[in-house]
């Protein structure tokens, strides 16, 4: 789908927007820290782009999640525009990538451990920390996101402060799966938007 309005990604974390800029060069980057909210009212199609945490048993590390709504802790919940939906389901396909729709919820913190299958139980196939917050700051809007961790693949929730777990030797197992994974499920997201948005198919994924 040629982009009929400019096409942002909101992403958290600098692996997630360098994912972006190296894959989809001509998609504007908004970095907006882990949990935070973009600017009100960007204009144009808005992507809640990036890594995510899957909550059902049976999913694996670098399925893509495209949401058709996203919910936020007090249940208020934001449709996906279906025209970004398909751009971006069309794309993952192509690519032929795992890919799983849905609910997304979106929570102010961390999700580990038996609260994955509380978020499970309500409804929802995946968790992030900002798509609710960019969802409010869109006309169109859509998410695009790859799981990262999974009831089976847990990962520590002091990641939620990276610079504060890389100091802990604790974690520094989970560190080196986290440097290889996520810079390749980054490109992957940025892989999808280039193809979903300008039509350049990149196989490498």
């Amino acid at each position: 789908m040629p982009p009929d309005a400019p096409v942002n990604a909101v992403c958290a974390m600098g692996v997630e927007a360098w994912g972006v800029r190296r894959r989809a060069p001509h998609v504007r980057v908004v970095r907006v820290g882990i949990g935070g909210r973009p600017p009100r009212e960007l204009p144009g199609i808005v992507i809640s782009a990036g890594l995510c945490g899957g909550l059902l048993p049976e999913q694996t590390p670098g399925t893509v999640v495209i949401p058709t709504e996203v919910v936020d802790e007090r249940g208020v919940t934001h449709a996906c525009d279906p025209s970004v939906v398909a751009a971006l389901s069309k794309a993952a396909r192509y690519l032929r990538l795992a890919l799983t729709g849905g609910s997304l919820i979106s929570t102010s913190g961390m999700v580990t451990g038996p609260e994955r299958g509380r978020w499970a139980g309500r409804g929802h196939v995946a968790v992030d920390m900002e798509s609710a917050a960019a969802a409010e700051s869109a006309q169109r809007f859509g998410v695009l996101r790859v799981i990262l961790d999974t009831p089976s693949r847990e990962l520590s929730s002091a990641w939620a402060e990276p610079a504060r777990a890389i100091r802990q030797p604790s974690n520094w197992s989970e560190a080196i799966w986290l440097g290889v994974n996520a810079p390749r499920y980054a490109l992957r997201v940025g892989a999808i938007l280039e193809a979903a948005f300008l039509g350049n198919i990149d196989p490498e994924v």
